[in-house]
């Protein structure tokens, strides 16, 4: 992989662990008042999601730079 592709590559895992912070704290939100069990699903099968992809990538444990 050349070093355009890999800082790409880096960017969007980057971007990947950002979201899946994010949509956690949603889901902990969500879960902690009560809401709607439609969008606790939502939030987690987002979670999923994002899960793959940092899996696919290989770096579901890795910390974004």
């Amino acid at each position: 992989m050349n070093k355009q592709d890999q800082m790409r590559k880096d960017l969007l895992v980057k971007t990947l662990c950002k979201a899946k912070e994010q949509t956690e704290t949603i889901l902990l939100y969500l879960t902690a008042n009560n809401r709607d069990m439609e969008d606790i699903f939502a939030a987690k099968e987002i979670l999923g999601h994002i899960e793959i992809s940092l899996e696919q990538f290989g770096s579901l444990n890795q910390e974004a730079v």
